[in-house]
């Protein structure tokens, strides 16, 4: 996203090279002449199919802005909740494969979840060691945050009173856009969890999501992978541990 393009593949970006590793060696699945059908195994990165997944929809959302509002929200909503997905792959497998058994399941058990920003802050101490904290207060972290609640809003709706979304038209007749802070009128009482968050400024109206969001959402969610691996002394994404798709042959018999 620094770039401005959300299709742009740097290598150096987490989770952004478009051909999972290993899958260069990965064999035909095509029979030989005569014999029987080919048969492979793979190991899946769930976090490198919903990220990429989530590149593509950023991509799509940003072209066709200039055609379809709407549409272009509508793709925007689904990025986003694949990048917040991704993330929530990303520590759930590092949980399974870098912690100690009976530790992880303490992390990333379905039967009995933790929030997904406890199983970021808990995950460093478990597998490193960490005994210095991360600053909370600190970016990405903040910021991380309020991605990680803005799902939270969406799934979690309350009632009427706290899903109000409030817009401003120009003049009589014309669009209506997402009423920002800087905009509310004075005298009007504006409940702070019907303006964009803070540090972000991502919507918690669904619909007033844009491209131009998920700008934002990725380089935190790039920050925040980047500064989780700097606690975890690099194990996170060593030799791409977490978008790594090994692929091998099983049948027949070599």
């Amino acid at each position: 996203m620094r770039n401005g393009d959300p299709g742009s593949m740097s290598a150096r970006r987490p989770g952004s090279d478009p051909v999972a590793v290993g899958a260069a060696e990965r064999p035909s699945p095509t029979s030989t002449a005569g014999g029987p059908p080919a048969v492979i195994v793979t190991e899946i990165s769930p976090f490198h199919c919903l990220y990429q997944d989530a590149l593509d929809f950023h991509t799509q959302s940003r072209v066709m802005l200039p055609r379809s509002m709407g549409s272009a929200s509508r793709l925007a909503r689904a990025a986003l909740l694949l990048y917040v997905a991704a993330s929530e792959a990303l520590v759930h497998q590092a949980a399974a494969e870098l912690v100690r058994p009976d530790l992880a399941r303490t992390l990333a058990d379905p039967a009995r979840p933790l929030t997904l920003a406890e199983v970021w802050r808990l995950l460093p101490a478990i597998v490193a060691d960490a005994t210095t904290p991360a600053d909370a207060d600190g970016p990405p972290w903040p910021q991380f945050a309020e991605l990680l609640a803005l799902r939270s809003c969406w799934a979690y709706p309350g009632p009427a009173s706290s899903r109000r979304a409030y817009y401003r038209a120009n003049a009589t007749g014309s669009d209506f856009e997402p009423l920002q802070p800087h905009q509310v009128p004075a005298g009007l009482a504006v409940p702070v969890e019907s303006l964009p968050f803070p540090r972000t400024g991502l919507p918690r109206d669904p619909y007033a999501l844009r491209p131009h969001h998920l700008d934002t959402a990725r380089g935190v969610l790039d920050s925040a992978i980047e500064a989780l691996d700097r606690r975890l002394d690099g194990a996170l994404t060593r030799d791409n541990r977490h978008r790594r798709e090994m692929t091998r042959p099983v049948h027949p018999a070599r």
